[in-house]
């Protein structure tokens, strides 16, 4: 082997990375979302996901889900809130984390695990906690896998349901990024 064709093989897997690493960032789309009264807030998606904005009454916080086009069903269930003026005190740590202990408390009795895992979900605005959890016996059109959690952007309470089944681990990767990377824009 000549000393070419060594650093081509090297470099071979590299560009093959690189190539993947930008089709991928070209397979999503920025969408952005009107929040009354706190600007919008914007999460990029897979250009393959469809999105359904269920708006809430009286400038309440909308719920967005996303699903899929074509393939194998899921849905993506994000609402977005806020914190009012007369919070004294902003969401802590402890008080995120013990809401997503919670949300687990509520569904433990019909999940396989039986203590929760709570991961961190940390972005450039976003901040917060969430777990993951396999329905122990999902009925027909239902989903087996549910990742939950909550994110802090600003003064913005980001909650987020992620309903999957097997094969669909690139389907909560690409929420949970989506959710981490958010942009909170004040108008």
């Amino acid at each position: 082997m000549t000393r070419t064709e060594g650093v081509g093989r090297f470099l071979a897997p590299i560009v093959v990375l690189i190539c993947a690493t930008a089709a991928q960032a070209q397979q999503t789309v920025a969408r952005s979302y009107p929040l009354p009264e706190h600007g919008s807030i914007q999460f990029r998606i897979p250009e393959t996901w469809k999105e359904q904005i269920q708006p809430a009454p009286k400038n309440l916080p909308p719920t967005i889900t996303w699903s899929q086009k074509t393939g194998a069903a899921f849905r993506i269930m994000v609402t977005v809130g806020w914190q009012g003026p007369e919070a004294d005190a902003k969401l802590t740590e402890a008080e995120l984390k013990l809401r997503v202990d919670r949300s687990f408390e509520a569904i433990q009795s019909q999940v396989v695990e039986k203590k929760i895992e709570r991961r961190e979900l940390k972005g450039p605005a976003a901040r917060g906690y969430y777990f993951s959890a396999t329905d122990r016996a999902p009925k027909p059109g239902e989903h087996k896998y549910l990742t939950q959690g909550i994110v802090l952007m600003d003064d913005l309470i980001v909650a987020f349901t992620i309903f999957t089944n097997d094969g669909q681990e690139r389907v909560v990767a690409a929420a949970l990024e989506a959710i981490r990377s958010a942009v909170h824009q004040k108008d």
